[in-house]
């Protein structure tokens, strides 16, 4: 079903891309990476329904023969789906049961005020807090570096979702011109 000027999975696709780019340049906003990530979720079915459900060929070659198959390919080709998946219908439906991976604001350690992807405590949160020197983790809550889990920041998992729909949908569409993200470095 169309929405608005949107009436195919690149078109759907692209806006994701545009949204990606947006929340790039503004790295803190909850909301672009919310949005995002409910974009990448749901442009599967996008794929599904405009491009590969009355697609013989391309099932075929998938090797698959339903919507369920063509969503359990996807979930085993991007380790980030299952999370996406939770985080958006999680989001809808107010669940509250454990997701198996936890929330942390990521700020800055005192020392390393140059990291791109952390915070400076601005907004309010309530939550624990990890701390980080370039990409490292250097505490939780001033505690110091002890054994913690690994961790990885949102907008890595983010940009590889989207890295992923545009390899997917390149290889899907061998013919078509599939946007990049500005922030993508293309191969030659």
């Amino acid at each position: 079903m169309p929405i608005f000027d949107i009436q195919t999975h690149l078109q759907f696709y692209e806006m994701l891309v545009d949204d990606f780019d947006d929340l790039m340049r503004e790295r803190h906003s909850a909301r672009r990476a919310f949005h995002c990530i409910m974009e990448a979720y749901h442009l599967r079915e996008w794929v599904w329904h405009d491009l590969v459900e009355n697609n013989q060929k391309l099932k075929d070659a998938l090797n698959i023969t339903s919507e369920n198959d063509f969503n359990s390919l996807i979930n085993r080709r991007c380790i980030w789906f299952p999370y996406f998946r939770a985080i958006t219908n999680g989001s809808k439906h107010f669940e509250t049961r454990e997701t198996g991976f936890d929330a942390f604001k990521v700020e800055a350690a005192p020392f390393s005020l140059d990291v791109l992807d952390a915070g400076f405590g601005e907004g309010v949160w309530h939550g624990p807090v990890r701390y980080v020197s370039g990409s490292l983790p250097v505490g939780q809550d001033g505690e110091g570096a002890r054994e913690q889990p690994r961790f990885v920041p949102v907008l890595h998992v983010i940009e590889a979702v989207v890295r992923f729909w545009r390899d997917t949908l390149r290889t899907f569409n061998p013919d078509a011109s599939v946007k990049s993200s500005a922030h993508h470095n293309e191969q030659p």
